[in-house]
């Protein structure tokens, strides 16, 4: 099946930016670049679509190359973004380093792509790096979101670690505070 018709039979707009995301992946893997999903997608995605993001935000280590392929598929430069106007969707490369431990990375499978998301740990590093140093109470919401989503499942001892190089340790132990109050689970 081809990427268009994929597209077509996408139930929700997150899967539909998965697919794509899958098809870059694809067409990048062979040279050993392999784009990781990061902000708000990433909530998206850990959030099963309770979060709503209007741009795929993406780290890849060969910007240049990755941009060249998105050209390639359709996407047209706007800036810092790509647009791509048949599809109606917005990629930006903000960065070529992952923030954060590249051996948390999730692979997802979707219709036959793999699909790599910033580990959840450090996707609330960045949650909190945001509400801490910019004053988003939006993304501290999300950040607490998360960690009650997955408080169960956490690295906590590698969240503490995180959130102390970060600067944001007080924020993550209040939030665990109030997470933790939630339920009868022990503190990390």
């Amino acid at each position: 099946m081809s990427l268009e018709e994929r597209l077509r039979a996408a139930s929700s707009e997150l899967e539909k930016k998965l697919l794509i995301v899958g098809e870059l992946t694809r067409r990048l893997s062979a040279e050993g670049i392999q784009p990781i999903i990061v902000g708000g997608t990433a909530v998206e995605i850990y959030s099963s679509g309770d979060y709503q993001s209007h741009d795929v935000d993406l780290v890849v280590p060969q910007r240049e190359r990755a941009v060249r392929e998105l050209q390639v598929m359709g996407f047209e430069p706007m800036g810092r973004l790509f647009y791509h106007p048949h599809w109606e969707v917005v990629l930006e490369i903000p960065d070529v380093a992952l923030a954060g431990d590249s051996g948390r990375v999730n692979t997802i499978e979707i219709d036959g792509y793999q699909v790599h998301c910033i580990g959840l740990e450090d996707l609330i590093i960045d949650r909190l790096n945001a509400a801490v140093h910019w004053g988003s109470r939006e993304d501290r919401r999300w950040a607490e979101t998360l960690l009650r989503a997955y408080r169960g499942e956490l690295d906590m001892t590698y969240l503490r670690q995180r959130a102390q190089q970060e600067e944001v340790l007080t924020a993550l132990e209040e939030l665990w505070q109030v997470v933790q109050s939630d339920g009868d689970l022990p503190l990390g």
